[in-house]
């Protein structure tokens, strides 16, 4: 299955989504979706997913120099979005933005499975 196509059906399955974006250890998207086309632009969901990268190599040093174990997921809280990231392999990860009011629990069942899919396609 297509990338592309898998970041569509995570979207689709999460209440509130807003995009998608799989990217490589050097912040750069490999694929970008947006649920709102003209809400939100494929620019925007870069920028987020490059910056999300950052902070992902962030909690890595972190974690690495207090021994807290691999960073594996992470979730930021903003006034009118969510923010969902989770390590796949190779320095690749994945981000999926989401409306606050979006269910958390049912925002991570939907990560882990696209990430499991993603893992299975890489």
């Amino acid at each position: 299955m297509p990338f592309r196509d898998i970041l569509l059906e995570v979207l689709q399955t999460t209440g509130g989504a807003i995009g998608a974006a799989f990217l490589d250890s050097e912040g750069e998207s490999v694929n970008v979706v947006s649920a709102r086309p003209f809400e939100t632009d494929d620019h925007a969901l870069r920028v987020i997913g490059a910056y999300a990268g950052i902070f992902l190599s962030q909690l890595r040093r972190a974690t690495d120099s207090t021994d807290g174990g691999a960073v594996r997921r992470y979730k930021l809280d903003f006034a009118a979005c969510r923010i969902f990231c989770c390590d796949l392999k190779d320095g690749y990860y994945l981000v999926i933005v989401v409306d606050a009011g979006s269910v958390e629990g049912i925002v991570w069942q939907r990560l882990e499975r696209c990430r499991g899919v993603l893992l299975g396609a890489m």
